[in-house]
């Protein structure tokens, strides 16, 4: 699956996702509405149950495609374009704003095609709203487009796997796993730092983790966290796993890197480097903390990573790996390392043969 196929895979996905959203709440509008309103009412209207129901739930579908719709359309060519520097309140209260304008305008689209007999909009409904059921309305909408917001909002700050690990509770109590972890981190970073300043070198950060993001998902790799100027990538390993997802990340994002070398230059006055070691193993994963939760990892694996990417300056090397991972690997793969030593880390007291990619 190319780039452009999986990206388009993952919209495609994601707009699934809103209109079942949009659909699901205006489903349970329809229940809700349906539940406090007495069976008297339907005589007196000259209702029947089974036709209110199946014709509003068909209004829902409808209408819930209809705001899917606007509001994906919205995020993929409007949002990004104006609320880049707005903090989570101000973005979703404008969004709203733009939101509310834009259903307003697609709802006089369709007003206009029913008169001209284009569609018949009557046929979807069996009670027929008015200016007080359409404030109401209009304030469901609002608040169900500031849940979404959020939900998406939430869901980015802490990652695809980690919200969904908290909504449920996956890690309440702790569970041991068996991961790949990379270690990525700027080389030369404080002398970076230094030549660019504390700002100018944020704003490095900020664009080289956004182009590593957007490689995330063709790996098929997570955030655990970010610290400083490294980034930290975890990868579930089950059956089927390839190791190889792993090492063409980092070639992928290095290369990434030296495309865009002037964009970098005529930005920063250099073009960033990144050095990264490999290790995997078993690890324990909780959820710890009441004020502020997370995911956490604990394990020897972690530590061993760490160590061995602070080798990567002695070694001259931009990708080192422990024989844990390397003993992994497929044999075509294995012929792009060599061992270069065994080395006893940094608080350890076994040696670890260590691997250096050469390709």
């Amino acid at each position: 699956m190319t780039k452009y196929t999986l990206k388009t895979s993952l919209k495609f996905k994601e707009y699934l996702q809103i209109v079942g959203l949009w659909i699901s709440a205006f489903i349970f509008y329809i229940i809700m509405t349906y539940s406090i309103v007495d069976i008297s009412f339907f005589r007196t209207e000259g209702f029947n149950v089974k036709d209110f129901l199946v014709a509003e739930i068909t209004g829902a579908f409808f209408v819930g495609l209809f705001m899917g719709t606007n509001l994906f359309l919205l995020q993929e060519f409007l949002y990004p374009r104006f609320f880049r520097n707005c903090g989570i309140l101000l973005t979703t209260l404008l969004r709203s704003f733009l939101f509310l304008i834009s259903c307003f305008i697609g709802l006089l689209i369709i007003i206009e095609l029913d008169k001209e007999q284009l569609i018949a909009i009557d046929d979807l409904l069996e009670m027929h709203p008015d200016a007080k059921w359409g404030v109401s309305f209009t304030f469901y909408c609002l608040a169900v487009h500031v849940f979404i917001t959020l939900l998406q909002a939430f869901k980015r700050r802490l990652g695809k796997s980690y919200f969904k690990s908290l909504l449920i509770g996956n890690y309440r109590v702790p569970v041991v796993e068996y991961r790949v972890f990379m270690f990525l981190d700027m080389k030369c970073s404080a002398a970076v730092a230094e030549d660019a300043g504390h700002y100018n070198y944020s704003l490095l950060l900020q664009q080289c983790f956004s182009d590593l993001s957007e490689l995330l998902a063709q790996y098929d790799a997570e955030v655990y966290q970010y610290v400083g100027d490294e980034a930290v990538l975890t990868w579930k390993v089950g059956q089927g796993f390839k190791r190889e997802k792993c090492t063409a990340i980092f070639k992928a994002f290095t290369a990434g890197l030296l495309e865009k070398k002037e964009f970098y230059q005529a930005r920063f006055g250099l073009v960033p480097k990144f050095k990264a070691s490999l290790n995997e193993g078993m690890v324990t994963v909780a959820e710890i903390g009441r004020v502020k939760t997370e995911i956490a990892y604990h394990g020897d694996v972690l530590t061993t990573a760490a160590r061995v990417r602070d080798l990567c300056s002695d070694q001259k090397a931009d990708l080192l790996v422990t024989h844990s991972f390397f003993e992994q690997l497929p044999s075509l793969e294995k012929k792009n390392f060599s061992m270069i030593q065994t080395a006893v880390l940094r608080g350890k007291k076994k040696s670890v043969p260590i691997y250096k990619y050469c390709p």
